[in-house]
C-alpha cells in the first residue's frame, strides 16, 4: 500500500483573500469603536504583515507611538490585547455576512485531496477563533471534516517564519517532510515551510505580493478553477494539459527529479 501524502493548508490569503477583506476591514472597525484616529489602509497593512499575528502585529503599531497610543510597554499591550479581542468579534460578524470566497480551486483542491486520501492539516499563526469563523461559512464549511487536525497561533510559542506550527503538524499527522506540501501565500511562510523540510507551493495573495518567495517549489498565481479561471505558473514546473494545480501536479512537486513536468522560467522582474 503506497505511503500517505499530506497537504498542509495555510489559511489567511491561502484559502481566501482575508488579510485586506476581512483582517484589516476588522481592525479598523475595532479602532472606530474605541474612537482611536487609526486606519489602516491596503498599503498600510502590507508593510504590517511582515509582522506575524494580529496581537503582535498591534504591538508594533503601538510601539511607534501612534497618537492616542499609551506610552509605556505594558500599556500598550494591554491595549493590544483588547483590540485583538474586539477584532475578532468584528471579524466574526465580517465573515458571517459572506465577504469572504475561496479563491480559485480552493474547494476543488481540498475535495480532491480528501477523495484520494490525502491527509490534509491547517497550519496557520491565526487564532482558532479566526479559522473557526471562516470554516463555519458557506462554502468552507463542508471542507471541515477534510482537515485532520488544525495548528493555529494559540498552538505555538513562535509564529511564522519559525517552522515550529510545521513541525507540530509533522509530528501529529506522522507524516515525513518528504510526503507533505505546504501550501502558502506569502514569504514568512515559504520560511516556515522550508525550514520545516517541506516542498511549499506558493499562491500569492494580493497583499503578500510575488517577491522575497525564495525557497517555493512554484508559484501559481492561484490553483485554478477550469478553464474560465486558468492557473498561470509564475515559477516552478508548468502545468501541463490541464489549467490548474491538481494532485498529480502536488506529487510532481514532491519527486522533482522524475517529475514529468517541464519547468516554466522565471518571468521577469519575479
Amino acid at each position: 500500500m503506497p505511503s500517505a501524502l499530506g497537504l498542509f493548508w495555510d489559511v489567511d490569503g491561502t484559502m481566501a483573500e482575508t488579510e485586506g477583506d476581512g483582517h484589516r476591514r476588522a481592525f479598523n472597525a475595532a479602532f472606530a469603536e474605541r474612537g482611536l484616529p487609526w486606519r489602516w489602509a491596503m498599503a498600510d497593512y502590507g508593510e504590517l504583515l511582515r509582522i506575524s499575528g494580529g496581537e503582535e502585529r498591534l504591538r508594533h503599531w503601538l510601539a511607534m507611538a501612534p497618537p492616542g497610543a499609551p506610552g509605556d510597554q505594558a500599556g500598550q499591550w494591554a491595549m493590544a490585547a483588547e483590540l485583538q479581542e474586539r477584532k475578532q468579534v468584528h471579524y466574526g460578524r465580517i465573515v458571517a455576512a459572506g465577504g469572504l470566497a475561496p479563491r480559485p480551486g480552493v474547494v476543488r483542491l481540498i475535495q480532491d485531496a480528501a477523495a484520494a486520501g490525502w491527509r490534509q492539516w491547517i497550519v496557520t499563526t491565526s487564532r482558532r477563533r479566526a479559522v473557526e469563523a471562516l470554516l463555519s461559512t458557506q462554502p468552507f464549511q463542508p471542507l471541515g471534516s477534510a482537515f485532520c487536525g488544525w495548528i493555529c497561533g494559540e498552538d505555538v510559542t513562535r509564529k511564522k517564519p519559525d517552522p515550529q506550527a510545521y513541525a507540530m503538524a509533522l509530528g501529529q499527522s506522522g507524516l515525513p517532510p518528504r510526503q507533505v506540501v505546504a501550501l502558502e501565500d506569502s514569504p514568512h511562510g515559504v520560511e516556515a515551510a522550508r525550514r520545516a523540510g517541506l516542498r511549499c507551493l506558493v499562491t500569492p495573495s494580493r497583499l503578500t505580493g510575488r517577491g522575497r518567495l525564495t525557497g517555493a517549489a512554484a508559484v501559481v498565481d492561484h490553483l485554478g478553477d477550469g478553464p474560465q479561471q486558468p492557473a498561470t505558473v509564475l515559477t516552478g514546473p508548468a502545468l501541463g494539459c490541464q489549467p490548474h494545480v491538481d494532485l498529480a501536479y502536488l506529487e510532481g512537486l514532491l519527486h522533482p527529479q522524475g517529475s514529468p513536468f517541464p519547468v516554466s522560467p522565471a518571468p521577469p522582474g519575479s
